[in-house]
């Protein structure tokens, strides 16, 4: 019979999928409808086949990072996991601060790790933090250099390259939200103690939910809240997104995608020497990539200490 805590700790699995669905749809297929290329229910179910196509084949690899820092798991410690995470999302929704999900579930994990006095494996948190550091420079970096060089090596024939670059952004669109259904959807199903398969069915469905009912606003944070999407610089940061992500999960770290997106998308537009960056939008997002962990290691630490 499944305990109290335990059905709690799916209840809120499933939440974090919701919020996840609809608060990363941006990282996903903002950039084919910022771009204008196809409808959002269009992008919208495209995403939802790349999540759950993505959490069922490659999302257990996630589960790593439960299992490492946590050997000794418990009901207990699982809920305090995910109500943690939880909070901070919410606290970043109150204070609009777009939080890192992914970063504060992982920052609850070594929350609970510590308080229980068994966080070890230096070696693996090392890995995780030098992703977490190197990836928004160089995924920065590669979006001013992608620009630079299809500024020099451009075909004479626009609409034959702009048809390229569409042809593209599809399957890119696709492999995006697939990298984002191994990686974060993936971490949340693996928190919840002994549940791993109930706790796939709670995310998937949650992230369907969110897609369709919570995907609107971080669509226009993005797409809207930078500059104004051309084909190439929308091109360029979902291949530099997807691409860092998938090596991310083969290595089972955890990283955010709309982290890995959106610094390719700041790079792409120092490249065109956009004047209509907004930076306080960008100061934001930066800030929340450092307290999402933060607040998410401190509060899992203390309500696993309350508990």
């Amino acid at each position: 019979m499944t305990a109290p805590v335990d059905t709690a700790s799916l209840v809120l699995a499933g939440l974090l999928g919701m919020l996840v669905g609809g608060n990363n749809l941006s990282a996903c297929c903002g950039t084919i409808i910022g771009s204008g290329m196809v409808r959002r229910r269009s992008g919208i179910l495209l995403a939802v086949v790349g999540y759950i196509t993505g959490l069922v084949i490659e999302g257990p690899k996630l589960f790593r990072v439960t299992e490492v820092f946590l050997p000794a798991n418990t009901s207990t410690g699982a809920f305090a996991i995910l109500f943690a995470s939880l909070l901070v999302f919410l606290g970043g929704e109150f204070f609009k601060v777009p939080l890192s999900l992914s970063k504060a579930l992982t920052g609850a994990i070594l929350g609970v790790s510590a308080s229980l006095g068994i966080l070890g494996q230096t070696r693996y948190l090392a890995l995780i933090l030098g992703f977490w550091f190197l990836v928004p420079l160089v995924a920065t970096a590669l979006g001013v250099l992608m620009i630079v060089v299809d500024d020099r090596m451009s075909p004479r024939n626009l609409w034959f390259k702009l048809t390229l670059l569409k042809a593209g952004l599809l399957p890119l669109a696709f492999l995006s939200a697939y990298v984002l259904g191994v990686n974060t959807l993936g971490l949340i199903a693996g928190v919840p103690y002994h549940q791993s398969f109930d706790a796939t069915i709670a995310v998937g469905l949650g992230a369907i939910l969110g897609a369709f009912l919570l995907g609107r606003g971080a669509l226009r944070r993005l797409t809207e809240g930078i500059f104004s999407l051309r084909y190439p610089n929308a091109f360029f940061a979902q291949l530099v997104g997807s691409a860092t992500v998938e090596l991310a999960n083969q290595l089972a770290v955890p990283l955010s995608i709309t982290e890995t997106v959106s610094s390719g998308i700041i790079g792409s537009g120092l490249a065109r020497r956009m004047r209509v960056l907004n930076v306080r939008n960008i100061f934001l997002i930066i800030s929340s990539w450092i307290i999402s962990p933060i607040a998410g290691f401190l509060l899992a630490y203390v309500i696993t200490k309350l508990l």
